[in-house]
């Protein structure tokens, strides 16, 4: 190693704080944290280094208007409820679509599944990052979105969920942060968020649905030319239950 390369590598690398509001059971989202991470992996040479977030929102609820008759609160076969949603003809070709995305980024899809109330998870990868960080969670995020679109399973399920984690179901019986969910989820679609995956980066850049990882790639070469402190926007409101922030009415969509 050279003296400029030794002197480059002791050099404080600026922190880049990364929130992703996402749903465990969205294909988008499953697509979109596997660009993200390629990206954030394609980074290893910039002076930047990332924390990343994953904060909850439920795409399955009693508000959603295309639901009619489903009970939110059960488990469905996934094909049977895109085709109940949209007609077979066009749920295949919604499908197909998605099918392809997800081979193209070198992902496993299976080719049914289980669409479910995600709650649970969500409350267990809150937990995940309190207590372990962004490697926790992101572990645990790994193994709920294999088991949801790659293994087809049942996410909601306590057992799996205590399997994902290890001690988890005295947690999961409990509602230690249920609140702290249900408030992060209803802040998101206060501050107009609609769909997911919505990523906010650095606080300043947001991004809605999924991108390429060559997006990605554009704004952390950006933000690492740059200098000074990730902008607060968006991060001022703290959750009373978990002590950890929420997003405020500050952010705007980029």
């Amino acid at each position: 190693m050279s003296d400029t390369e030794s002197t480059a590598s002791l050099e404080p690398r600026r922190l880049l704080k990364i929130i992703v509001i996402s749903d465990y059971i969205c294909s988008f989202c499953y697509i979109g944290d596997k660009a993200l991470h390629d990206a954030i992996e394609a980074c290893h040479d910039l002076p930047i280094r990332f924390d990343v977030e994953f904060r909850p929102f439920t795409i399955m609820c009693a508000a959603s208007p295309h639901l009619d008759s489903v009970d939110p609160k059960k488990s469905i076969n996934r094909n049977a409820y895109l085709i109940k949603r949209f007609g077979k003809e066009q749920a295949e070709a919604k499908w197909k679509v998605i099918a392809d995305m997800a081979q193209k980024a070198g992902l496993k899809m299976a080719e049914d599944g289980i669409v479910c109330r995600s709650i649970q998870a969500h409350r267990l990868s809150v937990k995940a990052y309190q207590v372990g960080g962004q490697a926790m969670q992101q572990e645990l995020n790994s193994i709920i979105f294999d088991a949801c679109f790659a293994k087809g399973e049942d996410i909601s399920d306590n057992a799996f969920l205590a399997d994902a984690a290890a001690k988890a179901l005295e947690f999961l019986k409990s509602t230690e942060t249920l609140d702290c969910v249900e408030k992060m989820i209803d802040a998101a679609r206060a501050n107009g968020v609609n769909g997911v995956p919505f990523i906010i980066i650095d606080g300043k850049w947001a991004l809605n649905g999924v991108q390429p990882m060559e997006c990605y790639l554009q704004i952390f070469r950006k933000l690492a030319q740059s200098s000074g402190s990730p902008t607060p926007s968006g991060m001022s409101s703290t959750c009373s239950d978990c002590k950890g922030p929420i997003l405020a009415p500050a952010l705007s969509v980029q």
